[in-house]
Formats: structure tokens, C-alpha cells, sequence
């Protein structure tokens, strides 16, 4: 059986890794946003509205549990955070998927 132009697998654009990193050279000072995903939870548009200052949102998260770190809504890192002088940080405690990376 004959294959079809659109049935075959595309091998003739497999690039090495030298070459996916030199086309990336001219956008590798792009920024990025990054997001810090430190919980989630769910309410109803009534306890919503029943917020007030001083209130808590219990978060589907424990205590000293690793962040996660998106990128365009992916995420890309997790780590736990840290203080830096009076500022909040993360360090990094793993990378996700790190032969993606690029």
C-alpha cells in the first residue's frame, strides 16, 4: 500500500539540538511572565461575595508543599519559597520535563 503525501511522517525537519539552540539565539532575551501558583480553591459566587477583609480561603494546597511555576499556563518548575532580605522568593527544587527546556 502506497503511502499518501499526507500519511507520511515529516523526517526531513528532525533538528539537532545545536540547531533548535541557534535558532533560538535571536529571541533568547525575550522576557517571559512567569506565575507562581501558590494554591487553588473553589467557591461559590455567594461566598464570593461574602468575603471581607480579614476573611481566609483555605487553598488545595498543604503546608510545604513544593509551587508550581507556569509559563504560558504550563508549568515549567516547581520550588519552595524562600525570603530574600524583605522580598519573597523560590527556589527552585525541580524542573519539569528538563529535555523540553528549550
Amino acid at each position: 500500500m502506497a503511502a499518501k503525501r499526507g500519511d507520511r511522517l515529516d523526517t526531513d525537519r528532525v533538528l539537532s539540538f545545536e540547531q533548535v539552540v541557534t535558532d533560538l539565539m535571536p529571541f533568547i532575551d525575550t522576557p517571559l511572565g512567569l506565575e507562581i501558583q501558590l494554591g487553588q480553591a473553589r467557591l461559590t459566587i455567594r461566598e464570593l461575595l461574602d468575603l471581607e477583609p480579614g476573611s481566609l480561603v483555605e487553598l488545595k494546597k498543604s503546608a510545604g508543599e513544593p509551587m508550581d511555576v507556569l509559563c504560558k499556563e504550563r508549568i515549567v518548575l516547581r520550588g519552595e519559597v524562600t525570603v530574600l532580605e524583605d522580598s519573597l522568593g523560590l527556589r527552585v527544587t525541580e524542573i519539569m520535563d528538563p529535555d523540553r527546556r528549550v
